[in-house]
């Protein structure tokens, strides 16, 4: 896939498929750097061991969207999100430490304690523990946890404040639109009209305004501030 517009998908070969809906389910890629680098690779991302070391560089170690870090118990790679890379964070500042220490390295190993996501309208889907559902009250804890990972106090009281209000209330919107009448210009000298633009007389005179009664209804409509 090359890009996506407002018609469809347009893919590398200059395809387009059109479309209305986009359901992006891709997940990330690693930073291209990685491909220059000269370690092993599997999907674009630096193969780790169970140390979150690089085999073959001592001293080099990788976490997080750009490693590849084996589970033991499964047989599979760590997905890469958010709860494990605070984890092997950790782990491989621990292990850093013992390197330079000359201690114990610890091995990284976690289970996944739930996935969350918000999908709209005060409504999300949830997998805890294995357990699943959906709703508001899988909306409500997402951002429950979400707040509690803000970084200070007055952050949080920001954003629960906000969150609170919107609970009650609307959302405001608002329009700007300007709008400006078509002007009409005649330029000086034009046969029938003076150097203002207003109509003349047989005799070069200015044509005198049409008598108008006031008491008519067109004359009488409200005043109009633009």
């Amino acid at each position: 896939m090359n890009a996506v517009s407002d018609r469809g998908v347009e893919l590398t070969d200059g395809r387009v498929i059109e479309a209305a809906t986009l359901v992006w389910t891709a997940g990330t890629s690693p930073h291209p750097l990685l491909g220059s680098l000269p370690v092993q690779k599997q999907g674009n991302r630096i193969v780790v061991d169970e140390y979150l070391e690089v085999p073959g560089w001592p001293g080099v170690w990788a976490l997080g969207d750009c490693a590849v870090i084996p589970d033991s118990r499964t047989g599979k790679p760590y997905p890469p999100t958010a709860q494990h890379a605070v984890r092997e964070g950790r782990i491989a500042a621990q292990n850093v430490i013992a390197t330079l220490t000359g201690g114990r390295k610890a091995r990284f190993a976690f289970s996944t304690l739930g996935q969350l996501a918000a999908i709209g309208k005060r409504t999300g889907v949830a997998r805890i523990l294995g357990v699943q559902f959906s709703g508001f009250v899988a909306w409500w804890l997402w951002r429950t946890i979400y707040l509690a990972k803000l970084p200070s106090l007055r952050k949080k009281l920001r954003v629960a404040i906000d969150w609170t209000f919107d609970l009650v209330f609307s959302r405001d919107l608002v329009q700007f639109q300007t709008q400006r009448e078509a002007a009409t210009s005649i330029r000086p000298g034009k046969a029938g009209y003076d150097q203002f633009g207003a109509p003349l007389s047989s005799d070069g005179g200015a044509v005198p305004p049409p008598p108008s009664d006031r008491n008519t209804k067109a004359d009488r409509r409200p005043f109009q501030m633009i």
